[in-house]
């Protein structure tokens, strides 16, 4: 992850002009920021092979797969059911990517996420957010 980061900031930096250490220019940050990540990256990479330890579990896709499909829920829902019921749809759509989820917890977290997200877009932020369905 370090040399993926790393990557994007030495390909951004690479067409800006560096300057000098006493005069810096706008790419001499992003090339000292990738070198000081790759760096890193090297660090970690070469640790892992000399560090006993638990294997990494493999990476499970299904709940990642569940976690995007209630993203793309929520973008399709968002306008014809509104925000509160998109929220909703889409609080309860990401639950069954854990196995532990419960109900009441499900319904708490939809409420509690619900009521902070009207109140800091729709009251706060002023954004035009449909909050209910048009047919409401």
């Amino acid at each position: 992850m370090f040399i993926a980061f790393a990557a994007v900031a030495l390909i951004a930096s690479h067409s800006y002009s560096l300057g000098r250490a006493g005069r810096m220019g706008p790419g001499y940050f992003p090339l000292l920021l990738g070198c000081a990540l790759v760096l890193i990256g090297l660090i970690l990479v070469a640790r892992s092979f000399f560090t006993a330890g638990e294997r990494i579990e493999p990476m499970q896709l299904l709940p990642l797969g569940i976690i995007a499909v209630g993203i793309c829920v929520f973008g399709l829902l968002l306008q014809p059911l509104g925000l509160v019921l998109a929220l909703l749809a889409v609080i309860v759509i990401t639950a069954f990517a854990s196995r532990e989820s419960r109900p009441l917890e499900i319904a708490a977290l939809a409420v509690v996420l619900t009521a902070f997200s009207v109140g800091i877009f729709v009251v706060a932020l002023r954004l035009p957010l449909p909050i209910w369905p048009a047919f409401l």
